[in-house]
């Protein structure tokens, strides 16, 4: 069966690269494990962006990947394991990223995503998306918490650059670097994501 990403016009051929290996030591459980609305973050994730038309979706797995790699049974996602996880984000990052640079036919641009936002919806991964293909900035980043951020779709012409990430900052520094040539797409509640346990009782649908 042909990918879907085949048969899409050059300009929108986006797959999306979701980081999910980190140990989430400071929260004390996988927070990829964590369900919110009846599917673990992880599983949302993934969902939303292939809902949204992200085509492939990357998943990096890392800590307990066999253990994570099973709520992506059924989705259209592919994962990758990270051996490297240890090392950071900026691992995790090469990592997706060598599989879109080589992916067939070239991709237009990646969605990059994390997996600890609750408050993703489909809807703001498509206004994202729709931003990037009829706008002319290499970049189009969520703005939440007076900051740029991800999810943020970066076009191919940055496929070096992310490539090269390393530490534990993943894009972060990318970003700050093209912060003038970014569109930019406001996300109320972005800034709400899981790190230590006491940011659970903010979710009440866990």
């Amino acid at each position: 069966m042909s990918d879907p990403a085949d048969e899409r016009d050059p300009a929108h051929r986006v797959a999306a690269v979701i980081l999910a290996a980190g140990a989430s030591s400071r929260l004390g459980q996988p927070k990829q494990l964590l369900r919110f609305d009846g599917e673990s973050l992880l599983c949302r994730t993934a969902r939303l962006a292939s809902a949204a038309g992200c085509a492939p979706v990357f998943v990096v797995l890392g800590c307990a990947a066999e253990q994570v790699r099973r709520e992506l049974a059924g989705l259209p996602a592919t994962a990758l394991v990270n051996e490297n996880w240890t090392e950071g984000m900026g691992s995790s990052l090469r990592c997706g990223m060598a599989a879109a640079a080589l992916h067939q036919p070239p991709l237009h641009a990646v969605l990059l995503l994390v997996c600890d936002q609750p408050r993703l919806t489909a809807e703001h991964l498509q206004t994202l998306l729709d931003r990037h293909v009829h706008g002319k900035a290499p970049i189009t980043a969520s703005f939440y918490g007076q900051r740029d951020g991800v999810p943020a779709v970066f076009a191919r012409a940055l496929f070096p650059q992310l490539l090269a990430c390393s530490g534990d900052r993943g894009a972060r520094d990318l970003i700050r670097t093209h912060a003038g040539r970014i569109q930019r797409l406001p996300w109320p509640g972005g800034e709400l994501d899981i790190d230590r346990p006491e940011d659970l009782e903010r979710f009440p649908n866990r």
